[in-house]
């Protein structure tokens, strides 16, 4: 019997990245079941069942059970490029917890442990459901499977072993790997998928299923389900829970559960085996403020024709009162407040708590040597105006309060001084961004001086040098760009720039613009669209300069942020119209507009929108207020970035390789008086992309070389207004589309490798996006513009023309980005 059930069992370990050992376990598989229902549903007494031995305390890798189908029938060899082996959607998979997690018994699986008492344990898992819902991780089928297909069961336990690719060709990463014994690896030697994953079973087994050939389950409505073996003349019965409920609250209400068993018996006993509750009937009264985990068991007790059965349903109680607020300040004890005289300073906070479905935060209080200041806010942002009344040192206490009746308090002892004199802070220190090392973005927090009316200039200086540790400067002309977060928590772009070709260079440019934001504690990241050949190291530092500011207060509100199509028939200009309503204190103002053209070549009229100068148009109320002239010469370089490899010399629309691309100051200050406007930027109207696929006249071979080509022409857009005042103005944002890129969509190939034919897939939800492929070196093979996830979802890639190798897929919006590998083979 065991060997049968051995026969029928596939269990994979993928093995994934270890830097250390932390003991050795060992894998053995002691039931399957021969056959399933299309439903998911398991014969009571026939499990999957499968037990890690020696593991390690502590030993935190997560387990997951999947039931892969075959491409073409019973035993087919599973490559890598059978459909649905290592992505696709006919799988089905559920999640086992991880293996240090208390045990679980929820109706699908359970896990019982046994301490071995000598610094590891055991567990054994036992899955008898696989219908499984959004619970435990929905399916792409939901949980279903197809009668009449063979499935492989596979277990996975993340990060075991050793340096082995995943399923996309990047090296799979994690702090906790786990190792398995030689005996379980002799008895699994077959390589079945480029994944380099190990089947295992029984050495004989190898003799029958050599060549990669898996053993199976077959899934079948004809299944037997109730029949009782032991000769008693009853049925088995099953019973199921009729909603899962996956997370309650401390506070919530009496509710009702109820199950069905599959013998239409109706007189079901419900109990509490375990947690913070208490059930009467079928109803269910939480324990008041007590969180754990609720295990609740129904039972029919069977009669003449049936035998007894249960089931359990488990869900988390979470318990509100253990949440308190966070707290963050740009106040910094860092540097003292400078002001030549005492003026008022803007206190900015924010403030947040976990569950924010039901707990928020109430108010903030701030006092400054226990006198209480007047504090403004929602949503989690507040601030308050504070002018000390003398120099020397105060205590700022700064106090959240929750919803739930908890708080947080920040002390902060800072120090108010009038010697004032310049200085230079660092910020990045030589901050290596490398795709295959740190990937894209760097993230970090820096201290900066805090003051009032005490530096009339801020001078931003950025080395970029090739990596110290291989010298590999990336080949390409990179978009890059450095943002600062508001207090708002807004993210703010404050440099715009684009990489030399495979040299280092040195730029400086004025940033006082952003006085209000470049103080106290300031989050910087910095993003460079850098792939596979080499990278860039990065240090930034600022030039504060001694002086008297025209004016005491500035303030930054984004009016677009964003990247749009230029020259789209069918919307030729693309950009909203914003409605603004002047604050009236602002004595000055100007619209700082930074513009970059991206995207060219023969199927782009004119080759735009990098190399096409077009005249762009800032109106204000409907009447054209500036022309924008978008054109760089870009030899000299502006910015003395020359010798580098590459077209750098060649001009573009608003940047250079190598060079900070220079922002447009535009004067708005007549426009204060005004009180609320409608600002507008309107492209070139003379530019239409007469190649774009929205042009209905294009045709393929005729008019262009081929229409249905997707790299668009785009303009990459910041523009921000630079109110100036001698009262606070206080940072906030417009409610506009920002692209704050904090969205990461997980993005996955199928097949993969495959021959140049393959769909791509995310769970995530986004609208217009652009999708590129890229090779090796850098260069961007193709682009695509796709209107939604769901599109993506329904797209199948055709790349077949391109060389055998490594290439990379991204997809970028306004909202965020998600990459990976791909292999053609």
């Amino acid at each position: 019997m065991i060997m049968r059930l051995f026969k029928q069992l596939l269990f994979t370990l993928f093995l994934f990245q270890a830097a250390m050992t932390f003991g050795q376990a060992s894998f053995e598989i002691i039931g399957q079941p021969a056959e399933i229902h299309p439903d998911g549903t398991l014969i009571p007494s026939d499990p999957f069942v499968f037990v890690v031995r020696d593991i390690p305390n502590g030993q935190n890798n997560e387990v997951l059970f999947s039931l892969y189908p075959y491409a073409r029938g019973v035993l087919v060899d599973l490559g890598a490029t059978a459909p649905g082996w290592q992505s696709g959607s006919d799988k089905v998979r559920m999640r086992l917890s991880t293996l240090n997690d208390e045990d679980i018994n929820n109706g699908y699986f359970k896990t019982e442990t046994v301490d071995n008492g000598n610094g590891t344990f055991t567990k054994t898992y036992t899955i008898s459901n696989v219908s499984i819902d959004a619970t435990f991780g929905s399916t792409a089928k939901g949980g279903g499977l197809t009668a009449g297909l063979s499935y492989a069961p596979v277990v996975r336990i993340v990060q075991a072993n050793a340096q082995i690719l995943d399923s996309t060709g990047q090296m799979a990463t994690g702090d906790n790997p786990f190792e398995v014994d030689q005996e379980s690896l002799d008895r699994s030697p077959d390589y079945i998928t480029t994944s380099f994953a190990f089947s295992y079973y029984p050495p004989e087994e190898n003799q029958t299923t050599g060549g990669g050939k898996l053993p199976h389950v077959i899934s079948t409505a004809s299944i037997d389900l109730y029949t009782d073996d032991t000769g008693s003349g009853k049925q088995n019965q099953i019973i199921l829970f009729d909603s899962q409920v996956v997370k309650k609250y401390s506070t919530a209400g009496p509710f009702t559960v109820s199950a069905t068993s599959s013998s239409g018996l109706t007189d079901m006993n419900y109990s509490v085996v375990s947690g913070p509750a208490t059930i009467s009937g079928n109803t269910v009264t939480l324990e008041g403020n007590s969180g754990g985990v609720v295990t609740i068991k129904a039972t029919q007790v069977g009669d003449a024709n049936y035998n007894p059965s249960e089931n359990y349903l488990q869900f988390d109680v979470v318990d509100l009162s253990i949440y308190s607020p966070s707290i963050t300040t740009q106040l910094t004890e860092d540097y003292p407040l400078e002001m030549p005289a005492l003026y008022a300073y803007p206190i900015y906070v924010t403030s947040s708590i976990e569950e924010p479905g039901l707990l928020s935060i109430d108010r903030v209080e701030i006092t400054v040597n226990d006198e209480t200041i007047t504090t403004s806010g929602e949503n989690g942002a507040f601030f308050g105006l504070w002018t000390p009344d003398s120099y020397g040192f105060h205590t700022i206490k700064i106090v959240s309060y929750a919803t739930n009746g908890t708080s947080t308090t920040m002390t902060k002892n800072i120090e108010v001084t009038n010697t004032i004199a310049s200085q230079n802070v660092q910020t990045m220190d030589e901050v290596l961004i490398e795709y295959e090392i740190t990937g894209q973005w760097h993230y970090g927090t820096y201290s900066m001086p805090q003051h009032v009316g005490g530096y009339n200039e801020i001078i931003a200086n950025m080395i970029v040098e090739c990596p110290s540790n291989t010298g590999d400067c990336d080949d390409w002309d990179r978009l890059a760009y450095v943002d600062v977060k508001g207090p708002d928590g807004n993210w703010i772009q404050i440099i715009r720039y684009v990489t030399p070709y495979k040299i280092g260079c040195s730029h400086t440019i004025d940033l006082t613009d952003y006085a209000s934001l470049l103080q106290g504690e300031v989050q910087f990241r910095m993003y460079i669209e850098t792939y596979g050949t080499g990278g860039w190291q990065i240090s930034l530092d600022f030039d504060f300069e001694k002086g008297t500011p025209e004016y005491l207060y500035s303030k930054v509100d984004e009016l677009w942020d964003g990247s749009w199509e230029l020259g789209n028939p069918t919307n030729l200009q693309s950009t909203p119209v914003i409605n603004y309503t002047y604050d009236s204190n602002i004595l000055s103002s100007h619209l700082r507009l930074s513009t970059t053209g991206h995207g060219w070549g023969s199927n782009n009229s004119q080759n735009a929108a990098e190399f096409f100068r077009a005249n762009n148009y800032i109106d204000v109320n409907g009447v054209q207020h500036y022309t924008q002239d978008l054109w760089n010469n870009c030899y000299p370089n502006p910015d003395n970035c020359n010798a580098q490899y590459g077209t750098y010399r060649t001009s573009r629309a608003g940047w250079c390789p190598g060079s900070i691309a220079p922002p447009n100051i535009i004067d708005m200050s007549s426009q204060v008086a005004k009180g609320t406007v409608d600002f507008r930027y309107r492209f070139d109207p003379t530019y239409v992309d007469y190649c774009h696929p929205n042009n209905p006249d294009c045709i393929s071979q005729v008019t262009c070389p081929d229409c249905n080509d997707t790299f668009i022409a785009q303009y990459v857009i910041d523009g921000q207004l630079i109110n100036f005042s001698n009262i606070p103005l206080i940072q906030g944002t417009l409610g506009i589309e920002e692209v704050d890129n904090t969205a990461h969509y997980k993005l996955l190939a199928y097949p993969n490798p495959s021959n140049g034919i393959f769909q791509i897939t995310t769970t995530g939800t986004f609208g217009r996006s652009i999708v590129e492929i890229i090779s090796v070196s850098g260069e961007i093979i193709k682009s695509y513009a796709i209107d939604s996830s769901e599109q993506l979802n329904n797209t199948t890639f055709n790349l077949s023309s391109l060389a055998k190798g490594l290439y990379f897929v991204t997809i970028e919006n306004n909202a965020g980005l998600g990459n990976l590998k791909i292999i053609i083979k």
